[in-house]
């Protein structure tokens, strides 16, 4: 035990359901980034020299970010008055050639800040589609940090592009497809072929547009091979949904940044009553602010209107949902240490009989204490300070 900190809290979201367990909880952490033991009372803990009281705070599972463009963070809001094709259409795109211009340094300066903003508002597993290729890689190949995942984009869509994709999944997490129209079916089934042997993720972005959905964007991969996981799905009817249940194809979705890009939002309430496992991401950063929290409380507010009223679903698809790439991003012994310490205060959390609703509602950025992936600090503010100081050195001295 003289190896683990121990970390006393107001309440947490225990497991893979969220349960809420009343305080004080007290999560030990292992100095291997593991949860030890989690306990409501010390007469089941031994003492430990390191102990944190963080009374005031509740433990939730990191945000999961699990689709966002971080590179175009270089570009802030430029072409904000572009329709989608000619802001972030590949390769021709106004993002595209600007990326272009932009040397390694500055890249790598806006992953770093991209990454620390994420963190900023609670979010700890990231799932980023990276553009530039291979030369999009290299720029933060010294930085690279755990929960942060990169699936290269492929700079080339031609019969080259097979011996880029051979490359660029040495240095990633997987392919992010921006379109699977862009490939011919004999080079599409090579990329997932490929990418299945190495055990990388393949993801594609399909039915984000009304054009790329009429032209069949979705039953042309699952013709080929089905991806492992697809973004947006904004024009998919129950037939679609239907389709990637049977195939157990999970979908990420991105509510304000398809509002912002079409002015049309995915089909909510059918993606619920379907039991597809969804997740939730904030794409573009250049246009789009990171920040889970607002999709949280529109994807709730927009379900309730439509007749449903499950708080808990939204949550998990934020957090449980990690696990799409294979991360366990739950507070459960056993498993990494990956916590959220939220201000009770902020959620209004001991006051609200809905505790899954008082986070989506009142959380937010400002409530944010203390950041843990893997046992790892990553952001800290208010009396989250010193525990992720001590972390700090304590993760040090392994």
């Amino acid at each position: 035990m003289s190896n683990s900190v121990l970390i006393k809290v107001s309440g947490a979201f225990l497991g893979r359901d969220l349960r809420y367990v009343e305080g004080p909880v007290i999560i030990e952490v292992t100095d291997e980034g593991i949860i030890g033991s989690i306990s409501t009372s010390y007469s089941s803990v031994l003492k430990s020299s390191k102990e944190f009281d963080l009374r005031g705070y509740v433990a939730l599972s990191p945000l999961a970010n699990l689709h966002v463009h971080m590179l175009d963070y270089a570009i802030l809001e430029s072409g904000w008055e572009l329709d989608i094709d000619s802001l972030v259409g590949e390769p021709y795109g106004l993002k595209y050639v600007l990326l272009k211009k932009l040397d390694r340094g500055i890249l790598k300066q806006t992953i770093q800040k991209a990454r620390w903003l994420n963190w900023a508002h609670g979010i700890g597993i990231i799932a980023e589609f990276r553009e530039l290729g291979l030369e999009g890689l290299i720029v933060d190949s010294d930085i690279r940090v755990n929960g942060h995942l990169i699936l290269a984009m492929p700079y080339s869509h031609g019969v080259e592009s097979v011996k880029e994709i051979r490359e660029l999944i040495k240095f990633s997490d997987g392919i992010g497809i921006s379109s699977p129209l862009y490939f011919s079916r004999s080079i599409l089934e090579s990329l997932i072929k490929i990418c299945k042997e190495k055990g990388k993720y393949v993801v594609a972005h399909i039915a984000e547009t009304q054009e790329t959905y009429n032209e069949g964007d979705l039953s042309y991969l699952i013709s080929v091979g089905a991806a492992d996981v697809i973004v947006h799905g904004t024009y998919l009817k129950n037939e679609d949904i239907e389709l990637l249940k049977d195939s157990g194809t999970a979908l990420i979705i991105c509510p304000r940044a398809n509002m912002w890009f079409s002015g049309k939002l995915p089909p909510l309430k059918e993606l619920y009553e379907s039991g597809i496992q969804v997740g939730i991401g904030t794409d573009n950063m250049g246009w789009i602010k990171p920040d889970l929290w607002r999709d949280m409380e529109l994807i709730f507010t927009l379900l309730r209107n439509q007749g449903v009223a499950d708080p808990k679903w939204v949550l998990r698809a934020c957090t449980i949902a990690a696990e799409i790439f294979g991360i366990k991003n739950y507070i459960n012994e056993g498993a990494p240490a990956n916590l959220l310490l939220l201000n009770s205060e902020h959620l209004g959390i001991e006051a609200v009989r809905n505790k899954w609703l008082a986070v989506i509602k009142r959380g937010g950025a400002e409530a944010v204490g203390a950041l843990i992936v893997g046992g790892e600090p990553r952001y800290c503010s208010g009396k989250g300070e010193t525990l992720c100081n001590n972390l700090r050195y304590f993760f040090s001295r392994r």
